[in-house]
């Protein structure tokens, strides 16, 4: 299925959107609360404007005679827009049953009537009834339209970003997985145009750089083998009519030439690897047979190589040939270091396959062990042929756990006491479109 607008970065973009939209309506809520305290503790309470109201009537009322204040109550009425009135104390009950000057009665429609016992008077004024203010419905509406507002604002400004985001970053996964293709992005963003073009240019400029660099390797590795073949055919015809000092200094050449080629070989398997290509073809490996056919090809006079596999264990899904070569690799470098013995160890753990090679040579130090697995990283800066190694060996393997998409290790071995390289990666069965071989 093809990713939407939010593709395979939803999650990203999701958690973009909603911080801000969070962080929006935590500071809008804040602010509603502030607000709110604010005007209910500074403003005057509204309650009291009937006390006040009342004690002005009081005071009006007890100017008048007694004759005339009933007219003078009417007259107030028309005045203020409420129904004034005296009444006799005796006749309300209500109010003389409490002790509070004022006594607020509320009818079924939730208008509010008000008792005054005028001290001034000796009498009740009531005044009422006061129709309650209903709260307007756009004015409820107003604060859940203003938080909705922020969601709707945050996402049309974020929509285009998002969406300028999610194609440079598919299209940069896309240009990780094959460096032949460049990034074509600026010409479909709206809104990070210049980023995108900057990252159009410059993974124009690494994708030309890298195929340069891989093809002249390959171009030299090729080119190099035809001479190499004739220097050896040139040694193969004057050593037919030298004197045993010569043919002594004619092996050596031989050798040389031997190691040529080999080291050859590696740099093309190595550039291999990191060819996009390149299909690992998964399945089940029995993995006594496998391990046999690895040990078959090494070659370390002196050495013992001991292989153990867990109980249980038949089969291990990988892709043989790749996994062999990085034992093989491996192997060979534990032969190059080791005293006199090599353990390789093949098993699970937590959920993983586990292939272990053990030594008992001096190890590597603990400064080293992350560098090891960089291309032409030579611990041994002596140039030996028998422990220099092409610093490659090391590179391929963790190429090709990548490609198993698994994690290589080195440390110290407990069983031998030299080096211990792990390989893990996990178990299962692969997915739909993995069983796919390649050539290599």
């Amino acid at each position: 299925m093809k990713p939407g607008l939010f593709g395979r970065h939803r999650t990203l973009l999701f958690r973009s959107y909603l911080f801000l939209v969070a962080g929006l309506l935590s500071v809008a809520a804040l602010l509603d609360l502030g607000f709110g305290y604010l005007e209910s503790s500074l403003a005057p309470d509204e309650d009291r404007w009937p006390e006040i109201a009342l004690r002005l009537i009081e005071n009006e009322l007890a100017a008048a005679r007694p004759e005339r204040r009933d007219a003078l109550a009417e007259t107030l009425s028309e005045d203020i827009g409420f129904t004034i009135r005296l009444l006799d104390r005796d006749a309300v009950a209500a109010a003389t049953e409490t002790e509070l000057t004022i006594k607020t009665l509320v009818d079924a429609n939730g208008n509010r009537t008000f008792l005054y016992a005028a001290p001034m008077l000796d009498e009740l004024i009531y005044l009422g009834p006061v129709e309650t203010a209903h709260e307007s419905l756009v004015l409820r509406l107003l604060p859940p339209l203003f938080y909705l507002s922020i969601f709707v604002v945050v996402g049309l400004w974020l929509r285009p970003l998002l969406k300028d985001l999610n194609l440079i970053a598919s299209d940069a996964q896309r240009f990780a997985a094959d460096y032949r293709e460049p990034l074509s992005t600026a010409e479909k963003t709206t809104q990070l145009t210049s980023l995108a073009g900057n990252l159009d240019d410059m993974s124009a400029r690494l994708s030309g750089l890298i195929q340069s660099q891989k093809e002249l390797i390959a171009a030299l590795s090729h080119e190099m083998r035809t001479p190499l073949a004739r220097i050896r055919f040139a040694l193969a015809v004057i050593e037919n009519n030298a004197d045993v000092t010569l043919k002594a200094r004619i092996d050596d050449l031989n050798d040389d030439v031997q190691e040529i080629d080999q080291l050859i070989a590696t740099m093309l398997d190595y550039a291999r690897l990191d060819h996009p290509d390149l299909r690992m073809n998964w399945q089940p490996v029995p993995v006594e047979p496998w391990l046999a056919e690895v040990r078959d090809k090494l070659h370390h006079p002196g050495k013992t190589l001991e292989l153990v596999t867990d109980d249980g264990l038949d089969a291990v899904w990988m892709d043989p040939h790749l996994m062999g070569l990085a034992v093989s690799n491996l192997l060979g470098n534990a032969g190059r270091y080791a005293k006199s013995r090599i353990r390789c160890r093949v098993g699970t753990s937590d959920g993983y396959w586990r292939i272990e090679v053990h030594d008992d040579g001096e190890g590597i130090p603990a400064s080293e062990r992350e560098s090891v697995f960089k291309a032409f990283t030579r611990l041994d800066d002596s140039r030996n042929r028998d422990t220099g190694g092409y610093g490659l060996g090391l590179a391929i393997v963790s190429r090709i756990v990548e490609l198993h998409a698994g994690s290589v290790s080195v440390g110290e071995s407990a069983a031998l006491g030299g080096a211990r390289f792990v390989l893990s990666w996990a178990i299962r069965r692969p997915m739909q479109g993995d069983d796919i071989t390649g050539a290599f």
